[in-house]
This record gives C-alpha cells, structure tokens and sequence, in this order.
C-alpha cells in the first residue's frame, strides 16, 4: 500500500514539477548560449557601462530564477501535503485503509524524491551555464593551484576532494529531507489553528525556522566556527572550515528531523483538524 500511496503522490505533482523544471532547464541553456558561452567566445567589454549592466541583470534574474522553482517545488510538494490530508479531500483520505504513519511516510518519501531531484537540477543548471569550454580548461590549467588557495594540499587539511565532495552530497540530502519534514511539522502545527490554517502553518514555519536557525548559530558559536569566519588568522584554511560547518549541519538537521517527524506524525494521530 505504501507503494500506491508514493506512486499517486508522484502523479499529482509530477505534472507541475516537471514543468517548471524543464523550463530551468531551458533557462540555463539560453544564458549558456547568450550570455556565458559569448563572454569569452567574443568577448563582452565590461568597460561599456551597458553590457556590463546587462550582464549583470541577466545573471541576477537567472538566480532569482533558481530561487524560485526551489521555493515553487517545496510550496507544491507542502500544497499536496496540506490539500490531500487537511483540506475537505482529507475526509477521503482518511477512510482509506492506510495507518497515520504510512500517510506521513509515503508524503516524505514523496517530497523527498522531488527534493533531490531539485537539487540535481540545481546543479546540472550551474554546470550548463559556467562549465564553459574557456571555464573548463581555465580550471585544468590551474587546478593544482585552485586547490592549494581552497586549502586542499595543506598539511592541516582533514579532507581531501573526495572526501569534501561525498560530505556535501550526504548533507545536501540530509537538508532535503529537513526542508520537507519541516514544511510538514508546520502544515500540521498550523491546521491547530481551526479559522486560520494556512496562516497558521506560515507562521509555525518562521518560528520553527527562527528558533533552529539562532540554535544554529549558536552552536556555530561554540564551535568556533562563527569566529573563524569573522576573524580568519593566517592559518585558516577554507576547506576545513566548510568542512566543519557542512558537519555541524549534517548532525543539526538530523536533530531536527528527529524533532519534527515525531511531532508531525503525533498531531496527525492525535489531533487531525479537519473543519
């Protein structure tokens, strides 16, 4: 059953997602062929005031863009949520023969598939843009000496590339599953509220948000990795630093997975609102 209960979750974003994705996609290609595929290809004078100020503004847009389909991707991943379990068509979820737990989990597994897939295309996006064939062998030619300034080939370096890149994957996953789990806790916090759900929901989502993000920086505090960052002595080394604070969220989005998955699945066993 929890099979099914993914698969008919899949179908009913996958329509839209694929959409805005696929128009990512396009997006990326045209600033690859227009933009940065010309800058070095012909050369853009960024002496004239205009094409630099073009540039700038097709590069700020094409971030915006990022931005949005990420936000656009969890808005319709926590809409699916909140509309197939909270809203009137939830009376007829709920009489199906499917325990509180296997909503709960088939809806993160869900998200979490669309999550990763996001990220992915984040990065296919970037790679079309700036992995230029001048970019690429800018990067070749210089490699050894991109790696000593990232702090690679010192001898205090506790990762290697490998290392570094394999961290940065577990974490980007850990943090896709903390961003559906957290719009979930929310959606469920919020439908408490019986007059104003939807407004409920955003407003457990900053508070929630608020709160781990102090934590966080608290704990960066004490860590000594907020200091590092402010005050960098002759001795820093990036990678190490990235690598620390890639650590340090790694474990607080675990805590916070365990914070919130337990609370969502309570409300949803305990207290479901659906007036």
């Amino acid at each position: 059953m929890l099979g099914k209960l993914i698969k008919y979750d899949l179908k009913a974003v996958n329509r839209y997602l694929i959409i805005i994705h696929a128009f990512l996609i396009l997006a990326s290609v045209f600033m690859r062929i227009f933009l940065t595929g010309r800058l070095f290809a012909e050369g853009i004078d960024f002496d004239n005031q205009k094409t630099a100020v073009y540039f700038i503004l097709f590069f700020t847009a094409f971030v915006l863009l990022i931005g949005a389909i990420a936000f656009a991707t969890q808005l319709i991943i926590a809409m699916r949520f909140y509309k197939n379990l909270f809203s009137a068509e939830g009376y007829l979820t709920h009489t199906l023969p499917v325990t509180t737990g296997e909503h709960l989990l088939s809806k993160t597994i869900s998200g979490c598939i669309w999550g990763i897939i996001n990220v992915i295309f984040f990065h296919i996006s970037i790679l079309i843009v700036a992995a230029t064939p001048y970019t690429i062998d800018l990067f070749v030619k210089n490699s050894f000496k991109i790696q000593a300034e990232l702090g690679f080939t010192d001898e205090s370096s506790s990762l290697s590339i490998t290392g570094f890149l394999l961290l940065y994957l577990a974490v980007c996953l850990i943090s896709v599953v903390t961003n559906i789990v957290l719009f979930y806790a929310s959606i469920a916090i919020g439908q408490l509220i019986y007059s104003h759900k939807i407004l409920g929901a955003v407003a457990a989502y900053f508070v929630i948000s608020t709160v781990f993000s102090l934590v966080a920086l608290i704990l960066m505090a004490f860590s000594g990795l907020l200091g590092a960052s402010m005050h960098p002595s002759d001795s820093f080394n990036f990678i190490n630093y990235m690598g620390g604070s890639l650590k340090l969220n790694g474990i607080f989005a675990v805590i916070q997975i365990a914070l919130l998955y337990p609370a969502t699945y309570y409300i949803m066993k305990k207290k479901i609102n659906l007036d």
